[in-house]
């Protein structure tokens, strides 16, 4: 089976930019657009890596993964970071919370693929 990665963002554009870079690899893609439907998703669905982007509204990524591990959900999947800005106070918070990379966007598809070959390689 191939691996499942959730991919979360609110930029339709982004979701459809990852889903086509990692279809082309066989992985198995899920999208949601908030962080709510990403909690949603996680509880009816397996999931072996998850895409995060930290600014969204509502829930923003730091709140979403905070509720991942809250809740117990999935604590060994691995969470990378998705984000336009380097914000160093998000990405600290995130790391604290348990992510473990973090890929800058716009979404350059090598970028992408090695660092998702990287989350799985660990």
């Amino acid at each position: 089976m191939n691996e499942r990665i959730l991919i979360v963002d609110d930029d339709v554009m982004n979701l459809k930019v990852a889903e086509s870079v990692l279809k082309d690899k066989d992985y198995e893609v899920l999208m949601a657009e908030t962080g709510m439907e990403c909690l949603g998703i996680l509880e009816k669905e397996t999931v072996d890596l998850i895409l995060l982007d930290i600014e969204m509204p509502g829930m923003n990524g730091i709140q979403t993964l905070s509720e991942i591990h809250k809740e117990g959900m999935f604590p060994d999947v691995p969470v990378m970071l998705l984000s336009g800005t380097a914000n160093a106070d998000y990405i600290i918070k995130a790391c604290r919370l348990g992510a473990t990379g973090y890929i800058k966007k716009p979404l350059v598809p090598q970028d992408l693929l090695g660092q998702v070959e990287k989350a799985f390689s660990q």
